[in-house]
């Protein structure tokens, strides 16, 4: 029933308006036009939604319908019964609340009003036909869609980077973005004129550079920092990347923008689906249907790159986040020990280990006394392995298992021959020094550099295994060659990561101790 403490002379008109798209709203006006005739037939509160109709939790109409249902309503106005809804269900369930609750529902385009029996019976069969419209249409767009895939023509959406060109996938190789230093004295001038071959990166230049950053920088945070570093850029909420003329980038839309097969030179289609509810899904890469090569002159990204992309974000997802005590060595991407991440299990329950610190720092002093650990997550929680385990330890029980399984290889392939290095006098000062250093048990980021830094002479020194093919290299392959401790001593942090990760299976510790250490050979 209505609330009798309105006063009966003052009623509450409520009018209510949708679209389906924020370009149906800002850009054609369609929802401005809308609110205008609601005012002009009464309505004194006007609700709206930008959603499309097939979805029945517009926040909106839920409020006016609760409205209706507690009878603080006396009516409500619509343009046209396709703005309440588009399934027939809802819209019956919408009129059952309108007639319960004694508040009547007009409709402006149709003439139609509630409170009569010749009302009710076309809100029915407008309703019906509503849906039928409906039907149709998803129909006709499927059957579009469908004879595009027949012809093999590229989807009407395409990434960043991309335009269509005769319905193919083509680079866009218009003017995007002019750096201020490459600006001329004359810019203003030139704009104005409106000239159109002014100085500046196109599309397909920077889409192309966002790749070799993440490439270089090895993981999507620190790319999406180096980009916006580099051209000043920020991400804003815009709802559509690159096709609304602003450059914006978060780290998920990066991913998806890496991971897009029209970048490798092909079409692929059935990448969403539409669910009961109007909802668009992203289904599974392997239920896309794909047809290869279809714009090769037009690739973004090469098979080989595309590999190494996904090697590097394999390897962080088994990372995780990076560690927040400690910054990375100099010209390293990843910290000393986040090799270990992922890797370290409890030997009592089984659990994966967690990472701790103990010590203190003081800035004023430029003192670091810190030590960092690895511990069962479940410690004094069921599990009674209570001490943990420092990571230094760590790597030198894991060193020492490589290197005995590395000269057991090298024994089983050439038995009789004895392993003879050479070492120069300036590889021996080396060893000294690092030997020196590594004595130090105070942690100081500006000690880390330099023992990186030593490191990295020692491997010059002796030309070690290493090279850049080294994610190539099997796991094999690399322990045989790793017969020399000095090898293992000189690897950087980022290659302690590459090779450390695929050697390794897993390592067990028990009270402070490594009780095992299972390689992947």
């Amino acid at each position: 029933m209505k609330n009798t403490n309105k006063k009966a002379d003052v009623k509450r008109v409520l009018g209510y308006g949708r679209v389906s798209s924020r370009e149906q709203a800002f850009d054609s006006h369609a929802l401005e036009q809308q609110i205008d005739r609601l005012k002009m037939a009464g309505a004194k509160e006007i609700y709206q939604d930008v959603q499309s109709g097939k979805r029945d939790d517009r926040p909106a109409l839920e409020e006016v319908m609760d409205l209706v249902r507690l009878g603080l309503v006396d009516e409500v106005i619509i343009t046209r019964i396709d703005r309440l809804a588009r399934s027939l269900i809802k819209l019956r369930e919408c009129i059952e609340i309108f007639l319960e609750s004694g508040v009547n529902l007009r409709i402006l385009d149709q003439q139609i009003d509630l409170s009569t029996s010749q009302g009710k019976l076309m809100v029915n069969i407008l309703g019906a036909l509503a849906e039928w419209e409906v039907d149709l249409l998803s129909e006709r767009v499927r059957h579009g869609k469908q004879h595009r895939r027949n012809q093999k023509k590229a989807c009407e959406s395409y990434p960043w980077s991309y335009k269509l060109v005769k319905d193919k996938y083509a680079l866009d190789d218009r003017s995007f973005l002019c750096l201020l230093c490459e600006r001329p004295s004359n810019y203003l001038e030139l704009c104005n004129a409106h000239i159109s071959q002014l100085p500046g990166l196109t599309v397909k230049e920077i889409a192309r550079d966002c790749v070799e950053i993440f490439l270089e920088e090895k993981g999507l945070s620190r790319a999406v920092k180096a980009i916006f570093q580099k051209y000043g850029l920020i991400k804003t909420r815009a709802k559509k990347n690159g096709t609304d003329g602003v450059f914006h980038w978060t780290t998920r839309g990066l991913k998806s923008w890496l991971n897009n097969p029209i970048l490798r030179g092909h079409t692929v289609y059935g990448k969403k689906s539409t669910t009961s509810d109007g909802k668009r899904k992203l289904n599974e890469p392997k239920n896309w249907q794909y047809l290869y090569d279809t714009h090769p002159e037009h690739r973004l990204i090469s098979d080989e790159e595309y590999k190494e992309i996904q090697q590097i974000m394999e390897l962080n997802r088994g990372i995780g986040g990076p560690c927040l005590h400690d910054p990375p060595p100099e010209n390293n991407h990843y910290r000393i020990y986040d090799y270990q991440k992922g890797l370290v299990f409890c030997a009592e329950c089984g659990s994966k280990c967690i990472t701790k610190s103990a010590g203190y720092r003081r800035k004023s002093k430029n003192i670091n006394r810190m030590h960092y650990y690895y511990a069962c997550r479940y410690a004094r929680m069921g599990c009674n392995n209570l001490k943990s385990t420092r990571k230094e330890k760590i790597e030198e029980v894991l060193i020492t298992t490589l290197l005995e399984k590395s000269l057991n290889l090298s024994e089983q392939l050439e038995p009789l021959k004895p392993i003879q290095i050479e070492k120069s006098e300036r590889l021996l000062k080396l060893e000294n020094k690092l030997q020196t250093l590594e004595q130090i048990e105070d942690f100081d980021p500006e000690l880390e550099k330099l023992k990186s830094k030593t490191r990295q002479e020692i491997a010059k020194e002796i030309n070690p295994f290493l090279s850049n093919s080294l994610e190539q290299k099997t796991a094999e392959e690399i322990i045989r060659a790793g017969n020399n401790l000095a090898i293992w001593r000189t690897l950087s942090a980022d290659e302690k990561v590459i090779v450390y990760r695929k050697l390794i299976r897993k390592i067990t510790i028990r009270n402070a101790e490594v009780e095992s250490v299972v390689l992947n050979i």
